[in-house]
């Protein structure tokens, strides 16, 4: 059985609406060359907030998620878990890029993995992004919910962040817009190798004095801290 501890809330690191209006009209949320991904997850609402799982490396887990996940999940997400399954085509939002992920250590992401798994795209913010996914707690139980989730751990995170991530990266691409008030950067960027494929994202700015003299439009090559998933160093490049 598993044991649930109690544990606040990820912190909302960006603008949702700001960030998949850009992203729209930049053509990088789509289903060809999939790039649903986002810079940051969400904070879960208050009935999920507490909710934790011992078992993200139990292999007992690990082999009824999987078998859950070809049931349920396959045909959507696909295989390889980056959203190319054969129904992904046909829907007005992409199945989310399992691969690319913030379960940054235990308890520190399990929350909002299961108020996904759980709710699906039945609530806001992914209601608006016409998400089609299932509320998986009416189809399955809690248990059967948390095993999806060890194999998807397993299979496609490959461990938690803080245990793969480097601790910086270093990229470069073209800003996008500048949001000083959410101290954020919009930049459509090259694929940062081994980290990130190319995309347009958001990114949080520490210090936010480096936004300063940087404007939309400008080609920039920039440091990521991955513990803080920031940039914190970027500098304008010719």
């Amino acid at each position: 059985m598993l044991r649930r501890h109690y544990r606040h809330g990820l912190a909302l690191a960006l603008t949702l609406g700001l960030i998949s209006t850009l992203v729209t009209a930049e053509s990088k949320h789509g289903h060809d060359g999939h790039t649903h991904r986002h810079a940051k997850w969400e904070s879960p609402p208050a009935p999920y907030a507490s909710m934790r799982s011992d078992l993200w490396t139990n292999d007992n887990a690990i082999t009824r998620g999987k078998t859950l996940f070809q049931t349920h999940c396959e045909l959507c997400h696909g295989a390889d878990g980056r959203g190319t399954g054969p129904a992904a085509k046909g829907l007005p939002h992409a199945p989310a890029d399992l691969t690319h992920h913030f379960h940054m250590k235990p308890g520190d992401g399990d929350a909002y993995l299961f108020w996904r798994v759980s709710e699906g795209g039945m609530v806001e913010p992914f209601k608006s992004m016409q998400s089609t996914m299932p509320a998986f707690k009416t189809v399955l139980s809690e248990d059967q919910r948390w095993d999806v989730l060890a194999y998807v751990h397993a299979q496609f995170h490959k461990g938690f962040k803080s245990e793969t991530n480097p601790k910086s990266v270093t990229g470069e691409g073209k800003i996008i817009a500048v949001v000083p008030d959410s101290e954020q950067v919009v930049v459509d960027h090259k694929a940062i190798k081994g980290f990130m494929d190319a995309m347009t994202m958001g990114y949080k700015v520490h210090p936010t004095t480096l936004l300063d003299g940087l404007h939309a439009g400008d080609h920039v090559r920039f440091t990521i801290d991955t513990q803080q998933n920031a940039i914190v160093k970027i500098e304008k490049i010719k």
